[in-house]
This record gives C-alpha cells, sequence and structure tokens, in this order.
C-alpha cells in the first residue's frame, strides 16, 4: 500500500465520520466507525475488468472475514470520469448476481460528481452521495437489515436526507465535502 492510498482511506474515513455519522446520512455507519469494522480498499486501475476482479476480491475477502461491516472500495482515478463510473456501477451489480452475491450484499455508490437524474450539480440534496472520491459500497444486508428493523420510519431515511441536506445549503456542505481533503498522513 502506497503512503498515497492511506492519506485516500484517511481522507474517506473523515467523510464517513464528518458528513455521513455527522448529518446520520447513513443509520449505521456510526457503529461500525466507532467499532473501526470498515475495510478500505483503494484501487488505482481504470481497467474495466481489473476493477471487477478487485471488487469479486473484496467479496471473497467479506466472505472469510466477519470482523468487517462492510467495505468501501475507493476508486479515486475515476473521478473525472462519471460516466465511465456509472458503467462499473453497472458491471458491478451483474458480477453481484453472477457470483450468487444478491441477497447477501447489495452495492451503493458515490461520486464527487453525483447528481440525481432530477436535480442541477448545485443541489445540495446531491450531497447524499457525493463523496471526496468514486466509491462503491459493498454492504452485508442481514446488518442492514438488522438496523433497519430498529430504525423508525427508513422509507423516510432518503428524503429526511435531502431535505437536511437542502437546508444546510450547497456552498456549507460543498466546504465540508472539501475540508475532509485535510487529513495529514500517518
Amino acid at each position: 500500500m502506497t503512503d498515497n492510498h492511506e492519506i485516500i482511506k484517511l481522507q474517506t474515513l473523515k467523510w464517513v465520520k464528518d458528513i455521513i455519522v455527522k448529518y446520520n446520512i447513513c443509520p449505521f455507519a456510526k457503529k461500525e466507525l466507532e467499532r473501526k469494522t470498515i475495510h478500505c480498499a483503494v484501487f488505482d486501475s481504470t481497467d474495466l475488468t481489473e476493477l471487477l476482479e478487485q471488487i469479486n476480491a473484496e467479496f471473497i475477502r467479506l466472505d472469510t472475514n466477519d470482523d468487517i461491516a462492510t467495505t468501501l472500495v475507493v476508486i479515486p482515478k475515476l473521478s473525472h470520469k462519471f460516466d465511465d463510473f456509472l458503467d462499473l456501477i453497472d458491471y458491478a451489480n451483474d458480477l453481484l448476481e453472477m457470483q450468487d452475491y444478491e441477497g447477501i450484499y447489495q452495492l451503493a455508490h458515490m461520486h464527487p460528481k453525483y447528481c440525481f437524474d432530477d436535480t442541477t450539480m448545485l443541489d445540495a440534496a446531491n450531497f447524499t452521495n457525493r463523496s471526496p472520491y468514486p466509491m462503491i459500497h459493498i454492504i452485508r444486508e442481514d446488518e442492514m437489515a438488522k438496523v433497519l428493523r430498529v430504525f423508525p420510519n427508513p422509507e423516510e431515511i432518503p428524503e429526511r436526507n435531502i431535505e437536511l441536506l437542502r437546508k444546510k445549503g450547497f456552498q456549507e456542505i460543498k466546504a465540508e465535502l472539501e475540508a475532509c481533503f485535510n487529513v495529514e498522513g500517518k
């Protein structure tokens, strides 16, 4: 692992703490952050086949490591290639199905240029899925189901997040995301 990978991991985990947990965007992130059960894998490739092989290796890592609750696959070199990233997401979901991981894992995705279809780039609502780097979140479905059983009105989470971030405002939440890059390497 390079020093650059370590810095990217620190920045990613700062984003999880300072945005995702702070605003409760994901109802189970705080517990896993505190337990240190979030695995962060940084991949430099932009080659689709290689990335899919690496994502598959992360499925296997989760299969064999119960102490990892969730994995963030960070792909920094796809930062400026949102369409390529979306293609990767489609193929990663196909891979999930082909490897018989449906119902075991599910994928969520975030990107620095994330923009919902019905919004503009300047809509703060997009920060529910904006991250410092392109990433695929591999979620254990059974863990998520446990949390959602005790979380009040889980179907309201997306709307609550959108409303909250719009109240914060685009400039404020953008500044908070940019602050995630201010970390020191170990």
